[in-house]
């Protein structure tokens, strides 16, 4: 039984076509992707890195069903595996040369919480525009469907890096303006700013607080000499795995 349903997947995810006309049909949950690079390129600035990450909690049981399931599908794939005191980690990772992207797929198994473990799907990129956008929306589609489910959260987490004389306070501030965000918490620190709030013009969001929700974080941080990083995050600005 386990067999057909790695062939399902396997079906499934050779058949990006049967999902572009649904998805066109609907919000796209990469609009804060695009919102948020055509911002910072309205700014005269360049996009460092995009990722978009999909997770989804396992039970331990489960793992070798999808490493088996990996490992078929992407036999090029290189597997890295690393261990410390609180999990194990298999990090399979998609080297496409011509590919505008990277992905990995990354199992935690963890030591602390008996049966626990949890899939991840991470891409990242250094450039969106429609055509990274057009090739990675089936792709997105088809790991929905075929590993993780159809209302899963994506994360997006973009950053921008710039030296000299840009009021950082300024863009954080057009930025929220531009997004219409309702501002939940603002962390200041000497070198540091961190928004976490919630816009109306993004679908997805996650609860926050007792009542609240919230689906956008965008930080600046000011480092070494004149380089100044700012970091937007939705709905949160994360890259633990």
């Amino acid at each position: 039984m386990k067999h057909f349903a790695i062939i399902f997947i396997i079906i499934l995810l050779l058949q990006p076509h049967l999902f572009l006309a649904a998805q066109s049909k609907r919000t796209s949950p990469l609009q804060p992707l695009t919102d948020i690079t055509d911002f910072i390129k309205n700014h005269n600035l360049e996009v460092g890195t995009w990722e978009v990450t999909m997770k989804k909690d396992i039970h331990q049981d489960e793992m070798s069903y999808y490493k088996e399931m990996l490992q078929t599908q992407y036999p090029h794939m290189t597997i890295k595996e690393t261990e410390n005191e609180k999990s194990k980690k298999f990090v399979f990772t998609n080297h496409q040369k011509k590919s505008q992207f990277v992905e990995k797929f990354i199992m935690v198994v963890s030591k602390e919480m008996q049966s626990y473990a949890q899939i991840l799907y991470v891409a990242t990129g250094d450039e969106w525009n429609e055509s990274t956008k057009s090739n990675f929306m089936p792709r997105l589609n088809q790991l929905k469907s075929a590993i993780f489910q159809e209302n899963t959260t994506i994360f997006t987490c973009v950053k921008t890096e710039y030296n000299g004389i840009i009021d950082g306070v300024l863009l954080l501030e057009k930025f929220s303006t531009r997004l219409q965000i309702e501002e939940l918490q603002i962390l200041k620190e000497e070198d540091f700013i961190s928004v976490t709030g919630l816009t109306k013009k993004w679908s997805q969001a996650i609860p926050y607080g007792d009542q609240g929700s919230m689906n956008v974080q965008f930080a600046l941080r000011e480092g070494m000499g004149a380089k100044t990083t700012l970091t937007f995050g939705t709905p949160v600005i994360t890259n633990e795995y």
